[in-house]
């Protein structure tokens, strides 16, 4: 008797330590940090050292700071030559060996829309040329997006879709590109309607302006207006919350309600035309239970913390019911 009470007791001991180390893990789980790159055109084609300490710092710190994926905002490279893609493919393969997903939205410095020898626009059509990215995806095939889920056109992640799990909830991130075609948003309206369960993040070059405006125009060589990607997919779903992007200085963000009541927060970040971008990097702060979203843009080159405008909260961010991660 007294054998089988030391049993029962050792029993509860061990479910009760279950429970509190569980509880522990779903309290930690509930907060993580997006590191969102802002336009590394200028450090990766004039001074990569940068560009690999902000990959450096990431790989180093996904664990304690819990990164579940690396978002980039496009403009990637600099020119369309092959020494700038060598660069940042080297700089990406740090995030490879360190097994960090990621996902990069296509800029137009990343497409034959540009000069192989400079930034100007290259001879020929600038909005043929800017759906031409054969280096990119040779680069970056798709077997190199480990989170890739799907795609608008076969083998090209210009337009593609990822998803993970964080704060106990289902995420999906949808790359989508430049002032894009009427196909990739038709696209990327399904692909958010057939996952209602995921908290949406729509990463794309271009949308807000400097002033935090949305922009209204398509480029000049885009096709569909910014405010028009916005009007046809990204106000439609209720579960959208974010819109990343770049291309124009420095930081800005905004929050408009959807067409269903829901709060869509959107956020500039590029500091190209700054000290080569100064290595520093979006980190998005996001707490679940809280219900927050904290940002800040940290340097690991300079191990700096810029303290303005770009240093900002979110409060009571009504985030879809949170579906624990071992469900």
């Amino acid at each position: 008797m007294k054998a089988q009470k030391f049993r029962l007791k050792g029993a509860i001991f061990f479910l009760t330590a279950v429970i509190f180390s569980t509880g522990s893990q779903l309290v930690s789980a509930q907060k993580f940090v997006l590191p969102i790159l802002p336009d590394t055109q200028s450090e990766v084609g004039s001074k990569p050292e940068m560009f690999y300490s902000q990959l450096n710092w990431i790989a180093k710190s996904k664990d304690s700071l819990n990164m579940p994926i690396v978002l980039h905002v496009g403009d990637l490279v600099n020119f369309d030559n092959i020494k700038h893609y060598e660069t940042a493919s080297k700089g990406y393969k740090i995030l490879d060996s360190a097994k960090v997903g990621y996902a990069i939205a296509v800029g137009n410095h990343d497409t034959e829309a540009v000069g192989v020898n400079s930034g100007s626009a290259a001879p020929g059509n600038v909005n043929q040329n800017l759906r031409k990215t054969t280096k990119f995806n040779t680069y970056f095939p798709v077997s190199r997006f480990t989170m890739q889920k799907g795609r608008y056109e076969e083998n090209k992640s210009d337009n593609a879709y990822y998803t993970f799990k964080a704060g106990g909830m289902k995420w999906l991130v949808i790359t989508l590109e430049f002032c894009a075609r009427q196909g990739p948003v038709d696209w990327a309206n399904k692909i958010i309607s057939d996952n209602k369960k995921y908290n949406v993040i729509i990463l794309t070059h271009f949308h807000l302006t400097p002033k935090g405006e949305i922009n209204k125009t398509n480029a000049g060589y885009g096709d569909l207006t910014t405010k028009a990607i916005y009007d046809q997919m990204i106000s439609k779903h209720k579960n959208v919350r974010m819109v990343l992007s770049g291309h124009v200085v420095p930081s800005a963000h905004r929050i408009d309600k959807g067409e269903k009541g829901n709060d869509i927060y959107q956020m500039l970040q590029d500091y190209q035309h700054e000290d080569f971008g100064g290595g520093y990097i979006r980190l998005l702060e996001i707490d679940t239970k809280k219900k927050t979203m904290s940002a800040k843009m940290y340097s690991p080159y300079y191990n700096k913390t810029r303290e303005d405008e770009s240093k900002f909260s979110f409060s009571d961010v009504k985030f879809l019911k949170r579906k624990w991660l071992f469900n």
